[in-house]
């Protein structure tokens, strides 16, 4: 699996993909996106390993061994990457607003699963909103449903 995201990831702006690589680039973009903003802050802790492995798992239907070879191609696709514009513009241009503010909500899940929001998160996530064509105000309402879920 690791090779086929390899060869997707290269092919990641390529145009007449089949719907499964589509959909393939799309899992990967998210991935990206949301280990950026797991590591914003320049620490990758435990339990925001944790978070994004869960939130892969859970929103891609994926085993533990598809998540973790997911995670690395993510991984290795965010380090070869000059920044984080092609990934927010695969899912701008292929999603409808309601996936994109879904986006956006595990974004806000995973800065906020070790329990803090730096300053460096906090900027990131208000770049990718921007990215991702969502306004302010909706960035702002997904930011409180989500602190509402973990204060509780």
């Amino acid at each position: 699996m690791f090779n086929q995201l390899q060869k997707i990831f290269q092919g990641a702006l390529g145009t007449g993909a089949n719907p499964q690589d589509e959909a393939t680039r799309l899992r990967l973009a998210t991935a990206v996106l949301l280990l950026e903003a797991a590591q914003a802050d320049s620490e990758f802790a435990d339990d925001e390993r944790v978070a994004v492995t869960n939130v892969i798992r859970k929103r891609f239907a994926l085993d533990d061994a598809e998540a973790k070879e997911l995670l690395a191609a993510a991984q290795q696709a965010r380090w070869e990457s000059g920044d984080l514009y092609q990934f927010a513009r695969q899912l701008n241009d292929s999603f409808p607003l309601p996936r994109k503010l879904a986006v956006a909500e595990l974004l806000w899940e995973i800065v906020y699963s070790d329990g803090t929001l730096e300053a460096h998160e906090d900027a990131l996530m208000h770049k990718l909103g921007n990215l991702l064509g969502i306004r302010h105000e909706d960035l702002m309402a997904l930011k409180r449903k989500v602190l509402g879920r973990s204060a509780t």
